[in-house]
């Protein structure tokens, strides 16, 4: 499966001045299959470390103070591999040893070859660990894979991604048969998401059933990720917190709220567990905005939010078949509200899109608000073809953003007042269109 961040992994490679790379991202993404794959195509030798399985090389780390002394060490142990820029240092699972992070700080400045570290649950280990080597390293997140990464998957030729690019930009209805066709891949992406073993269970076998059994898995491994590397109570009281969001989506009003995890819970009790599994990866949290103006960081209600999973196709897995069957017949009520929401808050996420959400009263609501093109921008989510929204059309007269979003299972529609109409699959094509604030 080809992944866009292949392709910023090959210009840090070529950058003259770079420092260790520690790629971050919840279980079974592709951290490890990409950094394999990167050093395979772009490099003559690989070293590959897991501290989880290798435990001398715990001890080699927690005895060795020196960059000098680990490169002896290392060319004594692989003795045909010459160490220089042709090789690659992959640290996997880091986090299993706190003295490797230790190091990075005198590998960066003093070793032959390039380094790239990844792990499961690198996020908690970098938000909790006092030797993180800040200032040494560069740190990236990893995501399931896009919608667009989806369709590659699926085979669809590069000839009508462009075609949909020709029709955002020209305003222009996109063809009909392409546009039946992406909102039946849209829809397939949400029941399937971005966990790569999923995607290509499904891409083989064309069985819903079948990716299911994985994705069920992989639910499986992350809750028992929980008793492993969260600490005393935490390790239940995660788990309570994974195990509500599907609840907590399934509500009109979406809003997290601790007592629905258990009677009596509240944010004193559970708040810690929720930040170990946003720091996890496995979930995203969209805060409420006082009011939608720059700067919306210091706008947001820190103690109100949403909370959705970071994969679709997961959350849709807590769900029996039955659910999945109404879905894909388009009789699933309003549930199907929530899928939408979800997805689009990880498209969002992905491409490192802080969003929050609005709301001016009680009937009143803004799906998102992002920054776009510097401007404050509102996005309504409609799961059906009906898009008439007094929220949203509220929200453009008092606040007359630069840009709005619409986006349904409608094809383009003409711009007016700012807004503009797009089908909920051209999301990740809108996105990628963005121009940057600042040319310098």
């Amino acid at each position: 499966m080809k992944r866009i961040i292949y392709n910023d992994l090959i210009e840090w490679k070529n950058k003259k001045v770079k420092k260790p790379l520690i790629i971050k991202g919840a279980r079974q993404v592709g951290k490890t299959y990409i950094i394999r794959e990167f050093a395979k195509n772009n490099y003559k030798n690989l070293v590959e470390i897991n501290f989880e399985r290798d435990h001398e090389f715990q001890k080699l780390f927690k005895q060795t103070k020196t960059a000098h002394d680990l490169l002896q060490y290392f060319e004594l142990t692989y003795m045909d591999i010459q160490f220089d820029n042709d090789t690659l240092l992959f640290l996997d699972e880091i986090q299993a040893c706190g003295d490797a992070f230790t190091a990075l700080k005198f590998l960066s400045e003093d070793f032959p070859c390039d380094i790239i570290c990844s792990g499961s649950m690198l996020g908690v280990a970098v938000a909790s660990s006092s030797s993180f080597p800040v200032g040494y390293v560069e740190t990236w997140d990893m995501y399931p894979l896009t919608f667009l990464e989806f369709v590659d998957a699926m085979g669809v030729n590069p000839s009508i991604i462009d075609t949909i690019y020709q029709s955002i930009e020209n305003n222009k209805p996109i063809p009909i048969s392409i546009h039946e066709k992406f909102n039946q891949f849209f829809k397939d992406y949400i029941i399937i998401g971005g966990m790569p073993e999923v995607v290509q269970t499904y891409f083989q076998t064309k069985s819903y059933r079948e990716a299911l059994l994985i994705q069920r898995q992989i639910v499986d491994d992350y809750r028992n990720d929980m008793l492993k590397y969260a600490h005393g109570s935490e390790r239940i009281k995660a788990r309570e917190c994974y195990d509500s969001i599907p609840l907590q989506l399934a509500k009109e009003n979406k809003k997290f709220q601790y007592k629905l995890i258990k009677k009596g819970g509240n944010a004193r009790y559970y708040e810690s567990s929720l930040d170990w599994l946003k720091d996890s990866g496995l979930i995203i949290k969209t805060y409420r905005l006082k009011t939608p103006e720059i700067p919306l960081e210091i706008n947001k209600e820190l103690n109100i939010f949403k909370v959705y999973m970071a994969d679709t196709g997961l959350l849709v897995s807590q769900f029996d078949e039955a659910v999945i069957k109404a879905f894909i017949s388009g009789n699933l009520g309003h549930f199907k509200g929530a899928l939408y929401e979800n997805v689009i808050a990880q498209i969002l996420h992905s491409k490192k899109k802080d969003s929050y959400y609005f709301e001016p009263s009680q009937s009143q609501e803004i799906d998102f608000v992002i920054y776009y093109q510097g401007n404050v921008t509102p996005i309504e989510v409609k799961s059906s073809r009906n898009t008439v929204s007094t929220s949203f059309h509220n929200f453009i007269k008092t606040y007359k953003p630069s840009f709005a979003f619409k986006f349904s299972q409608k094809n383009i529609g003409e711009n007016s007042q700012n807004v503009c109409y797009y089908p909920l699959y051209t999301l990740e094509f809108v996105l990628n269109k963005e121009k940057p604030v600042l040319l310098k």
